[in-house]
């Protein structure tokens, strides 16, 4: 039994280093988190106060200044990017049969050019606010990078999705099902683009 939690308890922590390691941008990643793990109590009181530092200070600047990210603050720098690993990305049609019984109309008004649905649970922000006519990128496995903007949400049986609005049925299909990294851009000036 304890050959099982041990094993389990290993594969839960590779699978929390391992989207770690894969993040945009690996060089400005803080010092390798396994070794700071095998620290004892105090190292870990201080990671978690760096890493409280690190948020307070994000949250008391202004919206007009860039936040950079402290290369001390473990995980600081992952929150600030905000990747989030798709589990299903796919495309879909304007059609009565794949949204509602109006088309053309999204969650966040008319259709519009680069629209992407989002999963509800990326949609939707803990403050009650959604993530509406905010620009993100989607990184494909192969390196290519789709911009698009948020305009619309999801089925909820889906979770850790996007879909992106295409033109034509055999484009959509053509594209299929994949899994990609999703991040969100920031921009100083919000975008009135299609409204």
């Amino acid at each position: 039994m304890i050959r099982r939690l041990s094993a389990g308890m290993s594969i839960a922590l590779f699978a929390f280093l391992l989207p770690n390691a894969l993040a945009l941008n690996p060089s400005e990643l803080p010092v390798p988190l396994p070794n700071k793990l095998s620290g004892d109590a105090s190292n870990l009181q201080r990671m978690d106060s760096q890493l409280e530092n690190a948020v307070d200070n994000q949250s008391s600047m202004s919206s007009g200044e860039s936040a950079q990210p402290e290369r001390s603050s473990d995980g600081a720098l992952l929150m600030q990017q905000k990747v989030f690993y798709l589990r299903r990305l796919t495309a879909y049609n304007a059609l009565p049969d794949q949204t509602s019984s109006d088309p053309d109309i999204a969650a966040c008004g008319p259709n519009r050019p680069n629209q992407i649905a989002l999963s509800q649970d990326l949609f939707f922000l803990k403050n009650g606010g959604n993530r509406c006519g905010e620009h993100i990128d989607i990184i494909l496995h192969s390196g290519r990078v789709i911009h698009g903007v948020v305009w619309d949400t999801m089925n909820s049986r889906y979770h850790m999705a996007a879909d992106i609005l295409m033109g034509s049925v055999q484009r959509a299909m053509d594209f299929g099902v994949k899994q990609a990294k999703l991040r969100f851009v920031r921009s100083r000036a919000p975008s009135t683009n299609g409204l």
